[in-house]
């Protein structure tokens, strides 16, 4: 017997969602997260989900807020978990690195106009900068809003490319099975780590 619409609301969870097309993104990739697999996942109508989630971008924004939740203050706590801007910037590389696609997403989110992650990774990076540099700089509300949306946008973009070059590794091995197993993206870690030491020193300059 068919399941009805109203008994797959039932079913259904802007949470449950959220999570189904977390494990389908961590199998298969972002081009492969469609509404429909995420339905078909669930069991339903791919009309049911338009009830929790408007759109296909709606639940890539809702995944990026579940995959950076470690890293963003909740509730209105504008509190940080962490000491530095390094550490912050180390564990947002870690967290993207957690989920296949995980930087495409989160960029893909980030881009959405009025972003409410965009700003509260901002905000936090931000507030994490201005509190341990004695630089002039840290003053500027103007340099440190450009300090951190640089270091955001270098790791998105270097943990995009790592990702990338992880994936094509991997379905080469998989062409080749005399192929020797191969790093993917080489000394990543540190040229992040590096990367980002350098943005900082610039932010921290006295001049």
């Amino acid at each position: 017997m068919p399941v009805t619409l109203d008994s797959e609301l039932v079913q259904l969870s802007r949470p449950s969602i959220i999570s189904a097309a977390l494990d389908i993104l961590d199998r298969y990739g972002l081009a492969d997260m469609t509404m429909r697999r995420v339905a078909t996942s669930l069991s339903v109508a791919p009309g049911a989900l338009y009830w929790h989630v408007a759109n296909k971008q709606a639940l890539i924004h809702a995944i990026a807020e579940e995959i950076v939740r470690p890293l963003v203050p909740g509730d209105g706590d504008n509190t940080s978990d962490f000491a530095s801007p390094e550490d912050f910037a180390a564990a947002l590389h870690r967290t993207l690195l957690a989920h296949r696609d995980g930087a495409e997403v989160v960029s893909a989110a980030l881009a959405q106009p009025g972003s409410e992650l965009l700003s509260a990774l901002l905000a936090d990076l931000r507030a994490l900068l201005t509190s341990v540099s004695t630089s002039p700089h840290a003053s500027d509300e103007r340099e440190a809003d450009v300090a951190a949306e640089t270091v955001v946008h270098f790791i998105l973009g270097a943990t995009m490319l790592e990702q990338s070059r992880t994936q094509f590794a991997a379905a080469t091995a998989l062409g080749d099975s005399d192929a020797a197993p191969a790093d993917a993206a080489p000394g990543s870690h540190s040229i992040i780590t590096e990367g980002v030491a350098m943005i900082l020193r610039g932010f921290n300059s006295p001049e």
